[in-house]
């Protein structure tokens, strides 16, 4: 590479690289130069951040089975939306997905423009960059960890774009980073360059155990050539909180769950079991907490039914999970916070893992 830049044999290398190694994937093309549906793209790109590809794959089918184009999905009710979303966590991602998809079938296409698609609810810098170069083939730039991690090898930058200043930076570190990422995009092959890019981090580039002989840019590579790939990226420092709590079962005499929206800790803004936080091994009798949800004179039984570990962005937590069993049938609803679903139907209701994992111990 020439002045530690990508030069156009370095791209050209990459690119033959990328069309021997690309996995098949439900959401890329056999031809890898062909424009992708943009609604696939951004559904897929949306399911990739924080979670894996080996995860997202079956998430993907079955979503666009379900939701074939952005007017099925837009005409879906939230809950439902939720339930094909259950399992990849952060919720706020499929909330801004509906949200999104009602705006743009409002509209009767996709925006072809950063600046409107970055409007959108849930959409970012990244995810626009994605439906602007493979779905459009502009020559947009995209940067996800991936491309970070990349970048930071090759040229053996010892500061994170997340970091306001760097000793080593002559600019913004987050500046340094695009500026790298829009030089690979400078090209009528930018799509293929960003996607190749993100399958090299993917699958040779790693976080651990790197192949770095299988690596096209191993030559040039500046961590490779000092014997330091172990050291770039530099980590992050994660701040991770420990929380314990204590999750409600509330049956009715009739067979009907307590569903609470809203006031909760994890999940203000979708249905979910009661729960709040508690000290370890204080669930003897009933915590003073569940009477905001239960009155001591409606309890036929308590049962203390096992706990759970969880993890929700920081948050590394356990719960205990109490089945509180009432002595009587389930009221009507006149509350849209409070609602009462039949226990066979609790497992489809329900759309976050942490819920299912508690009523997993009844």
């Amino acid at each position: 590479m020439t002045n530690q830049r990508m030069d156009k044999t370095s791209l050209k290398f990459l690119r033959e690289w990328f069309k021997k190694n690309a996995a098949e994937l439900p959401w890329r093309l056999a031809d890898l130069d062909a424009p992708r549906d943009p609604y696939a793209v951004w559904i897929s790109e949306t399911m990739l951040q924080q979670t894996q590809v080996s995860t997202v794959r079956e998430y993907f089918i079955r979503w666009m089975k379900r939701f074939p184009n952005v007017e099925a999905l837009a005409a879906a009710e939230e809950s439902e939306v939720l339930r094909y979303w259950q399992g990849l966590g952060y919720y706020s991602r499929a909330k801004n997905i509906l949200k999104t998809a009602r705006i743009v079938a409002e509209h009767k296409e996709f925006p072809f423009t950063r600046k409107e698609l970055e409007a959108l609810p849930g959409i970012g810098a990244y995810t626009a960059g994605a439906i602007l170069s493979l779905a459009y083939h502009q020559r947009e730039a995209i940067l996800d960890g991936n491309l970070v991690r990349i970048f930071s090898r090759l040229y053996a930058l010892d500061f994170l774009p997340t970091d306001k200043k760097s000793k080593s930076a002559t600019s913004a570190p987050i500046d340094v980073y695009w500026n790298y990422a829009r030089e690979v995009a400078d090209s009528p092959k930018a799509y293929m360059h960003n996607e190749a890019l993100m399958e090299l981090g993917r699958t040779v580039c790693k976080i651990k155990n790197p192949e770095c002989a299988n690596c096209p840019f191993h030559a040039d590579c500046k961590a490779f050539a000092e014997n330091r790939v172990s050291e770039f990226p530099p980590s992050k420092k994660h701040v991770q909180k420990d929380w314990h709590g204590t999750v409600l079962i509330i049956e009715s005499r009739d067979h009907k769950i307590l569903a609470i929206h809203g006031g909760q800790k994890f999940f203000k803004n979708q249905f979910t079991l009661p729960h709040f936080e508690s000290p370890r091994n204080a669930t003897a009798g009933i915590p003073a907490q569940a009477e905001t949800f239960v009155g001591p004179d409606q309890i036929e039984s308590v049962k203390v039914i096992g706990k759970f570990h969880h993890g929700i962005t920081v948050h590394k937590i356990e719960c205990d999970v109490l089945h509180i069993q009432t002595n009587s049938k389930a009221p009507a609803s006149r509350n849209a916070e409070i609602q009462w679903v039949d226990i066979k139907h609790a497992q489809d209701f329900f759309a976050n893992s942490f819920c299912l994992k508690a009523l997993a111990l009844l």
